[in-house]
């Protein structure tokens, strides 16, 4: 059993039932299974996964909400106004929603992603255009457009996960790999660089403990797993009481 597996062990275990994130994902699970999407969280990845879908699915709604009641309430006016002032009146709307929303810019298109599922001519259209997704064959486009949990990172790569789009944090990264920290879950996640692929995870408290999580100490310790100085890691955890001494002392045997 190597080091992370041994340390696991002991790890407090708390369930990604029991995330804020998954509660969100499964209130909302009904208009996500409408996208073609099938609603099942297994484990961590799939969680984080499905939380840049569900992020990109309240934006997508809010603007379409957006563009209904700025409609609705300028009725009247809209008829004496040509389609680049409808646009204008429009975007000032939306430049107050999208002002706190996650996004991140697609070097590749050199667009601003809101809407991480939709490529980036359709995220344009939203942002800069919406006028134009109320006719016939864009309204289809997007009714019959089918998300799988894949979709985003298929369209924008592993990139994703250093957005706002997922609860993680980078805390290290090296040409080899990608760590990330959820909180909920007090682990960090260790990621393949190139692919993404989760190589596996870290659970910083043990079941003896129940402490908030210093960032600069996760940092740490992300470090020191990467650099394989294990001791170091276990005195640490153990300082910080992030470890009681029984843990520190079942796991530190074979690093003595």
């Amino acid at each position: 059993m190597g080091f992370i597996e041994k340390l696991n062990k002991y790890g407090h275990k708390i369930t990604i039932q029991q995330t804020q994130i998954y509660k969100k994902i499964m209130d909302a699970k009904a208009p996500l299974e409408v996208m073609g999407l099938d609603v099942k969280i297994k484990n961590e990845f799939d969680l984080f996964e499905f939380e840049v879908i569900y992020k990109g699915m309240v934006i997508q709604n809010n603007i379409e909400n957006a563009y209904e009641i700025f409609h609705n309430q300028n009725y009247d006016l809209l008829d004496y106004l040509n389609y680049e002032e409808k646009q204008k009146m429009f975007n000032n709307d939306l430049a107050v929603l999208l002002k706190d929303a996650p996004s991140f810019y697609d070097e590749v298109s050199q667009t601003q992603i809101y809407i991480p599922y939709l490529e980036p001519f359709m995220n344009k259209r939203y942002i800069n255009d919406y006028q134009i997704l109320l006719l016939k064959q864009h309204r289809d486009y997007i009714k019959n457009y089918k998300v799988t949990q894949k979709t985003a990172a298929e369209i924008y790569g592993s990139s994703l996960y250093r957005t706002h789009f997922t609860s993680l944090e980078n805390v290290y990264e090296d040409e080899r790999h990608l760590c990330m920290y959820y909180d909920e879950l007090k682990s960090i996640y260790i990621f393949k660089k190139d692919t993404h692929e989760l190589l596996n995870k870290v659970i910083l408290l043990d079941h003896e403990s129940s402490l908030e999580i210093d960032r600069d100490i996760v940092k740490e310790v992300a470090y020191n797993i990467e650099n394989y100085l294990y001791k170091e890691c276990l005195e640490l955890l153990r300082d910080k009481e992030y470890i009681g001494e029984r843990t520190y002392k079942k796991v530190i045997k074979k690093y003595r």
